[in-house]
């Protein structure tokens, strides 16, 4: 049904739309307003995420027991976004007010280790028992 060409063809299309996607929320945080948007979306998700754990853990694991369906990929890039735009934001929204000289840079390390971090954050969620 799809030749080769098709396939690498689409999945260039897919990969452009998911880089121009990330470009347009990480370039449209560009004031107070933007940030504070982004922070009452990506905060509000991450509560409900630990909510989500707290109260059904039993079928959180469940969910992400089927290998089938990819769901441990799927739930590792959501969280990893959570974690990266909570932290982009929240720089962003501090480097407005106290510029430094390598804000541009910085940004992007803190925002990477901050959705490593909440990822490790929700795997030790999931592994360790709180109730």
């Amino acid at each position: 049904m799809f030749d080769d060409s098709d396939n690498r063809s689409h999945n260039r299309i897919v990969s452009e739309v998911a880089a121009s996607a990330f470009s347009n929320i990480t370039d449209s945080i560009i004031d107070t307003h933007s940030a504070i948007k982004v922070l009452a979306i990506t905060v509000t998700a991450e509560l409900g995420g630990f909510a989500m754990f707290y109260v059904a853990k039993d079928k959180v694991e469940e969910s992400l027991a089927d290998d089938e369906t990819g769901v441990w990929i799927y739930a590792a890039i959501a969280i990893f976004l959570v974690g990266f735009l909570t932290a982009f934001a929240g720089y962003r929204l501090i480097a407005n007010k106290w510029r430094h000289r390598y804000s541009g840079i910085l940004i992007w390390i803190v925002s990477i280790a901050a959705g490593a971090a909440n990822i490790v954050l929700f795997l030790a969620f999931l592994v360790l028992s709180f109730r």
